[in-house]
């Protein structure tokens, strides 16, 4: 008996009792479609992270003068108006894996314009800062040196910034005010989208550094500075020249804990993907016990069904068919049960999907890939348990089984 043989009478078995077959596979249908949409939706999280990370760089990493921990509670130091910029200036200067540094000043003002008004995070920075953070434009330019040494008012925005502001029209070349002072606005930012916490990137306006400082920052004292590990320079290492750097300038004892943090973005980035994977794990592994459940019910319903053609079973043996033919035709059904499961909780699984991503606007991904391993996965269960009904089967006694009522 070939394999077609088998398949076709498999099918015709099914097809019998449609409403019970209906059934047996239901549990297939559930846990399979619960994997796909539990690894659509990890798929999804994991590009975001990894087109975040391809956006920002993963190369910079931030410092912040927040205070240093003594005896478990943080202490926080007074910071100098322009120690910031003095230790950009030094880390730029000194550290050899250091590419770019700048100080930077992040202020949440009402910004107004000649169309609106928007209240968004202005920064004051070094041009340095759109090399950190691999930023350029879609109109206009970015900061330079000029802008900066001469304090001239003139900013770069970013495009949801300027969508508050200016509605659909081009902004560069349109001012806008903050405070008392009124700016220009001469380049419109590439758009970044949003943080794996849901930042938005976009809602920025960066200023030159001393022009913000002067008209802007009042009494608002920079604490952040943000720096760029040179080209082929591990990240581990810039941040440990930044770090031996600023401790030998707050002069800070060996037994004193840094009065600063350095923050590796990347790093953060990558903790991020991995919650979400761990998180993805667990509900794979919730969705899985759908597979076991229904696995369970197609050895259950197969038991059943060789208890109902046990004289179908005895004829079969009393005409010439042996146990391998009759291990061979069970499988065979409980396999093409879960099979079909398989092709069909995948289905459910994509739409669950796409439902997932157009309701909750979460990002979600399905490849084809899923699709065959849905089927191998499912047909592997029908192996795992419907070889106990078929070799329960093939074990009959061909005279006993047809005395069966």
């Amino acid at each position: 008996m070939n394999l077609l043989t088998l398949l076709h009478e498999a099918l015709l078995s099914l097809t019998k009792n449609k409403v019970r077959t209906a059934l047996s596979t239901l549990g297939i249908v559930i846990g399979v479609a619960s994997v796909i949409a539990m690894v659509a939706v990890g798929e999804g999280a994991k590009r975001r992270v990894e087109r975040e990370i391809a956006a920002m760089g993963d190369d910079w990493i931030m410092i912040g003068f927040w205070g240093m921990q003594r005896g478990g509670v943080r202490a926080q130091r007074g910071v100098l108006p322009n120690e910031a910029e003095q230790d950009a200036l030094a880390i730029a200067l000194e550290c050899s894996g250091v590419r770019a540094a700048t100080p930077t000043n992040r202020i949440t003002l009402q910004v107004v314009s000649g169309f609106g008004n928007y209240q968004t995070s202005v920064y004051g920075a070094y041009p340095a800062f759109f090399d950190i953070r691999r930023w350029d434009v879609v109109e206009g330019r970015v900061l330079n040196e000029q802008d900066n040494d001469m304090r001239r008012r003139v900013c770069c925005i970013g495009q949801t910034a300027a969508a508050e502001l200016f509605g659909g029209m081009n902004p560069v070349g349109q001012d806008v005010r903050v405070k008392r002072a009124s700016f220009e606005v001469i380049g419109l930012l590439e758009p970044k989208g949003a943080n794996s916490d849901g930042r938005d990137n976009d809602d920025i306006i960066v200023f030159p550094w001393h022009a913000f400082q002067r008209f802007i920052a009042g009494d608002e004292i920079a604490q952040t500075m943000y720096a760029a590990a040179r080209y082929g320079v591990p990240l581990a290492a810039a941040k440990e020249q930044i770090r031996s750097l600023l401790r030998q300038r707050h002069r800070l004892q060996p037994e004193e804990d840094d009065d600063f943090r350095i923050i590796d973005r990347s790093l953060a980035a990558e903790a991020n993907a991995a919650a979400t994977q761990t998180f993805n794990w667990l509900l794979m592994t919730i969705a899985s016990i759908s597979l076991l459940v229904g696995g369970v019910g197609i050895m259950n319903i197969m038991l059943v069904s060789v208890t109902e053609r046990t004289r179908e079973i005895g004829l079969r043996m009393a005409i010439g068919a042996n146990g391998y033919h009759v291990l061979g035709q069970f499988l065979t059904e409980a396999v093409t049960l879960c099979a079909l499961g398989g092709a069909v909780g995948f289905l459910v699984g994509w739409a669950t999907a796409e439902i997932v991503s157009w309701k909750l606007e979460w990002e979600t991904v399905v490849s084809y890939w899923m699709a065959a391993v849905a089927i191998a996965f499912s047909t592997a269960i029908g192996l795992f348990f419907g070889f106990y009904p078929a070799w329960r089967a093939s074990q009959l006694n061909p005279i006993e089984a047809l005395r069966y009522e």
